[in-house]
């Protein structure tokens, strides 16, 4: 939190105080704020703040679309916040578009449509900025109907060429592949056929089957929280086939449809990159920060090896790279899935490489201690003792100072 209080900092005079108040909400704020934001969004003096309320209330917003989370609006209060957000002129805060978008209503798409094609290039991209927002949502996965509309909005010769090529990035990165052939058909110029062009090309890279690691970190595409509303969780595709952990085993899954394949950015994340949405969860590729939250950091008891946890790590020791990082990850799942052999060989890779995170030589400490080596765990007790940090592991410093 940047503010003690930031309803307060919302009425403070300070432009600065103002849009760290709007940060705060954006990650901590509920749908009470709501109206207090519009008021930010629409008539703030500094256009900064005014982006930073958009933002917030859109974030707000984001939290509230799939699973449990949807009850927290009924379709008629959405409906009312509707009215409330479109009273906004665009032009004055283009912003309130991913408002619209994340009340999901058919009135969203219908406002961000006007937005697409209004004469302003700044509201177009606000509007395509909405369109993005609504169409990545679980919310709407699956639902063919949205689709054909939006990929329909291709075809309206009303739209200027910069809505044609942000309409075509947003269909593929949603993975909406009826809109192929449109977006083949496409004739623009300069860095708007490049989009176009980029577009087409993340649509034929999601034809190729599913392999390796992905994660999910419990939330909807384009949500912002501090919390996992779903939890973590994490899908192997190998030659062995598939396999999913959400928390408590592997288990191999045979009837588990893919809803769409996508290509966005994780909130936080620089870059868009491959993703598919599963189950009303969202998937992205490689193994994530999300190991720790799945299995734990203990190395102290190993888990209960199955046939599943076995054939995973046999795939992921293929499938993982030769980073210290990477290694960590394979021996934290190895020890999850009750193979310590593997866990002990990837630790000490993962120390023989570079940029190894300090806690290594406390879990392979931990690990050899158990096995009954304790010569040399004290070897990797000491070594954590000098490059490991108290406050990030308070209890496993203490093991570490006790047993070196």
């Amino acid at each position: 939190m940047e503010t003690t209080d930031p309803v307060e900092a919302l009425a403070s005079k300070d432009i600065a105080e103002r849009a760290a108040g709007c940060r705060d909400l954006s990650l901590m704020g509920q749908v009470e704020h709501l109206e207090l934001l519009c008021g930010l969004v629409g008539r703030d003096r500094s256009p900064g703040v005014r982006l930073s309320a958009a933002a917030a209330a859109g974030d707000i917003l984001s939290r509230c679309r799939v699973g449990d989370a949807r009850k927290t609006l009924t379709d008629e209060q959405r409906d009312v916040y509707i009215a409330m957000f479109s009273k906004i002129d665009p032009s004055l805060n283009a912003g309130v578009f991913p408002i619209l978008a994340c009340l999901d209503r058919p009135k969203s798409f219908q406002m961000i449509k006007g937005g697409l094609r209004d004469p302003r290039r700044d509201v177009r991209l606000g509007a395509a900025v909405g369109l993005m927002r609504l169409c990545i949502s679980a919310s709407v996965a699956g639902d063919s109907e949205f689709e054909e509309a939006v990929v329909a909005l291709l075809a309206d010769t009303r739209h200027q060429p910069d809505a044609i090529s942000q309409i075509a990035r947003v269909c593929a990165a949603a993975g909406f592949s009826g809109a192929t052939e449109f977006i083949r058909h496409i004739q623009l110029s300069g860095t708007h056929a490049e989009m176009v062009m980029e577009a087409l090309g993340v649509l034929d890279g999601g034809k190729h089957p599913l392999r390796g690691v992905w994660y999910s970190d419990g939330r909807d595409a384009g949500e912002t929280s501090p919390e996992s509303p779903q939890g973590p969780a994490l899908v192997v595709f190998s030659d062995a086939g598939t396999y999913l952990n959400q928390g408590k085993r592997w288990e191999k899954v045979t009837k588990w449809e893919i809803s769409r394949r996508m290509f966005v950015r994780r909130v936080g994340e620089a870059e868009p990159g491959p993703t598919f949405q599963a189950g009303g969860r969202t998937f992205y590729a490689g193994p994530g920060d999300i190991i720790d939250a799945l299995v734990g950091t203990d190395a102290q008891q190993l888990g209960k090896s199955t046939k599943a946890s076995t054939a995973v790590i046999e795939a992921l020791s293929t499938l993982l790279d030769e980073t210290s990082a990477s290694q960590r990850s394979l021996a934290l799942l190895a020890i999850h899935g009750g193979m310590g052999d593997v866990a002990k060989a990837a630790l000490e890779a993962a120390i023989a490489g570079t940029k190894t995170p300090p806690d290594c030589w406390l879990l392979l400490g931990d690990l050899l201690w158990e096995s009954g080596d304790k010569k040399e765990a004290k070897l990797q007790y000491a070594a954590y003792a000098k490059k490991g940090k108290k406050k990030d592991n308070p209890d496993g410093m203490d093991r570490a100072k006790e047993r070196e």
